[in-house]
């Protein structure tokens, strides 16, 4: 079955611009200039090939909840953080400048995006809404890819990323919020990440619709089902772990690293010792 998968790689028309869009944004913001840093960008860049254009977004579209709900944790949690990493340190650029300003002096914007678009996209109507439209220009194409609201649903995870993570992560270090700040701002983003998991996790079965009643047009049902195991109820609480653990662990290590890091600044700051002249 693995290998019957690989040939379901597919990119959509409008997916496909939406990536050269990015990566013209970032030429642009780095002067058209590739960097050391340019790696983490090109890396995030692949990260969201993998989460909409390779098997696993055909199996998330068509078969599987967990591999949709890994896919959301890529494109939020990993890509869209590199994507900010990846721009040059500085202040060189206007936008770059704007940007950095607005998310220090109102990151409970950017927190509450980051968390919501989340939340938003797994409330069962909105999810159930999100493959199972009646209209026609709804719907996914013959090689499961995606139609224009799981195009936009896509776009939004990876834009709501991005100003999650400026805050924390912006190319001008001056313009980032304090350290324990953000150790706040990622661990009460991990709480509700929790939350999520865990109703999706104990939710009834059945709730996502999309993969109660499957239409098995490409053959893999059989082996999903019955050779692997994955039954209804595993594949949704494999969905609610995945957002559940791995997700709260990438906002537990990101508090982590901060706090270290804070706690290595305080250490090194020179101490001043006034010498007692009085007596």
């Amino acid at each position: 079955m693995m290998v019957a998968l690989l040939k379901y790689w597919h990119m959509d028309v409008f997916m496909g611009i939406f990536l050269i869009c990015l990566c013209l944004g970032y030429l642009y913001l780095c002067q058209f200039k590739i960097t050391k840093r340019s790696i983490y960008f090109f890396a995030g860049l692949g990260l969201i090939v993998l989460s909409v254009a390779s098997p696993l977004q055909f199996l998330g579209d068509n078969y599987l909840m967990s591999a949709h709900m890994l896919a959301h944790v890529i494109l939020l949690l990993i890509a869209a953080p590199l994507l900010v990493l990846g721009i040059p340190e500085g202040d060189h650029n206007r936008f770059i400048v704007w940007l950095s300003e607005k998310t220090s002096k109102a990151p409970l914007i950017c927190w509450t995006l980051g968390v919501c678009i989340m939340w938003f996209w797994h409330i069962p109507l909105i999810f159930n809404q999100l493959f199972d439209a009646p209209d026609e220009t709804l719907l996914r194409n013959g090689l499961g890819g995606t139609h224009t609201l799981q195009n936009v649903h896509l776009m939004s995870l990876v834009l709501a990323g991005i100003l999650f993570s400026w805050p924390v992560v912006g190319p001008i270090p001056s313009r980032r919020i304090a350290p324990l700040n953000a150790v706040l701002y990622l661990s009460a983003a991990c709480i509700f990440c929790s939350i999520l998991g865990l109703l999706i996790t104990f939710a009834p079965v059945g709730i996502y619709t999309h993969y109660v009643h499957i239409v098995d047009r490409f053959g893999f049902l059989n082996g999903i089902r019955n050779e692997s195991g994955i039954s209804i109820l595993v594949d949704q609480q494999m969905a609610g772990l995945i957002m559940w653990v791995p997700g709260c662990l990438i906002y537990l290590s990101g508090s982590m690293y901060l706090l270290m890091k804070w706690f290595r600044g305080k250490k090194e700051k020179p101490v001043l010792f006034i010498k007692n002249t009085s007596s």
